[in-house]
Formats: C-alpha cells, sequence, structure tokens
C-alpha cells in the first residue's frame, strides 16, 4: 500500500493527474450525477464568473493500523477567488465539538448502545444547491490538462469541493433531512440530532455529522439497523458498522 502511496506522492496534479483512472472516474462520476451543464464561454452574460478547478488527491489512513486504506481524486473548484457577498452568502457550516463527540461515544458506552457510523460518498454533491452566484450560476472552467473543447466551461448544478459554501448545503441538507425523520437538534449542537423513542422507531437515536463522517447511538442494533437503511437509501454512503477508533 506504501508503494501508492509513494506513486501517488510523485504525480504533478496539475499536469499529469487526468492521465490517471482515478481522475477519469471521479469527472465521469459527475457527470454521471447531473453536476455539470456544459456552456460555450462566449454564450454567458457579461458579468457572469467562471472560477478554475483543479484536481486533488487524497489519501486515507487506518487510524489504527497506519495503512493506507484510499487514495481517491476530487475535483475541486479554486473557491480561494470567490466574493462572499458576490458569489455566496454565507460559508458557515457547525460541526461537532470534540467534547460533544466524546460524550455521545461516553454515554453509549455507559448505557451500552450501539455505536455505529456511516460515511457519505461525494458529500457536497449530494447537498441541495443554494441559490448562489451571479445570476443564480457558478462556472468553472476545465482543469489544467482535462481534454475538452474549445471555450467550453461548466455550469455547477450540486455542490463541488472548493466552493466556499458547499459544506453548508450540506449542513442545510441534513438537518432539513433529519426534521423530516422527526429529529431534533441537541441544544447548542446543531450538528447533532436527537429522536425520541415512538412511532417508526422504539429506541432513541443519536447521530452526529461531522461533514461525511456520523456517528450513530441507539440501544437497539434492530432500530439502528433500520435507521441505517434509510439514511443510506436517501444518502450514498457506506455502512462502517462498529465503531473502533475515533479522531477527535
Amino acid at each position: 500500500m506504501l508503494e501508492g502511496y509513494e506513486e501517488l506522492a510523485d504525480i504533478d496534479m496539475l499536469e499529469q493527474a487526468p492521465a490517471n483512472n482515478t481522475a477519469k472516474k471521479e469527472m465521469g462520476r459527475l457527470e454521471q450525477k447531473g453536476c455539470f451543464r456544459k456552456w460555450k464561454r462566449l454564450d454567458l452574460a457579461p458579468n457572469d464568473r467562471v472560477f478554475g478547478s483543479r484536481f486533488h488527491y487524497h489519501i486515507k489512513w487506518d487510524g489504527a493500523t497506519g495503512q493506507v486504506t484510499n487514495c481517491k481524486v476530487l475535483l475541486v473548484e479554486m473557491g480561494n477567488h470567490m466574493k462572499e457577498g458576490e458569489d455566496y452568502e454565507d460559508a458557515f457550516a457547525p460541526v461537532p465539538h470534540a467534547t460533544s463527540a466524546r460524550v455521545i461515544i461516553s454515554i453509549a458506552a455507559a448505557d451500552d448502545l450501539e455505536l455505529h457510523s456511516c460515511n457519505l460518498a461525494q458529500a457536497f454533491i449530494q447537498a441541495d444547491k443554494l441559490d448562489e452566484g451571479v445570476n443564480g450560476s457558478i462556472f468553472i472552467s476545465p482543469p489544467k490538462g482535462w481534454e475538452e473543447d474549445e471555450g467550453v466551461v461548466y455550469e455547477v448544478l450540486h455542490p463541488l469541493y472548493g466552493i466556499s459554501s458547499s459544506a453548508r448545503a450540506l449542513h442545510l441538507t441534513l438537518t432539513k433531512w433529519f426534521k423530516s425523520q422527526g429529529f431534533t437538534t441537541a441544544g447548542f449542537e446543531d450538528s447533532i440530532w436527537v429522536r425520541e423513542a415512538g412511532g417508526e422507531y422504539s429506541e432513541c437515536l443519536i447521530v452526529s455529522a461531522h461533514i461525511n463522517d456520523t456517528l450513530m447511538a441507539c440501544k437497539s442494533l434492530e432500530v439502528l439497523e433500520r435507521f441505517k437503511a434509510s439514511f443510506l437509501q436517501r444518502f450514498e454512503g457506506t455502512d462502517e458498522g462498529d465503531v473502533t477508533t475515533y479522531l477527535g
């Protein structure tokens, strides 16, 4: 696995990334999910803003073993050029305090709760797009080195990594769904949701979301499994099962 890391470290991310199969898969997934609409730059309004984009490689490690578990590539919009109040309104997205996550783990240990985790795949593009951008749209140019017809730019139809408000869009989307399932936020923690026992679920559920990583606690394994199935039916992701390690 470390050999894959060394190979990855030598890649010129701007020039050589498109030649890598992972970059092709990333662009294919984004197109399949309807994240782009192609435009000719000449057809844009005079005040439309077009931002750059690039490929970003991300290496995931197993916290317990130190092994490289995944090498993936993301298309990232170069949001460092975006202007607050012009290209986006608000970038704030709450995440659980580390102490709050430890409290959930402590409650699970003390009350013998099941503690599981789910991971959202390509989390940001699953969020509802916010009504932002000049003329209500955000455009990006293809990443450097990517083969595309001359003069073509992409209108972004789903939040991408790098867009300043993408994390906020995901948080608002998650909040809307959790509220539809009968959850309420836990005090001042806007990214921790609690559902009291009753109705569809006979046991209390506690869910914490740190962007794409979630903690889920419940007394009943059967109830927790049913809830995870419902969650992963709405949001594409993976069931990570029992929590064995947590960094925070």
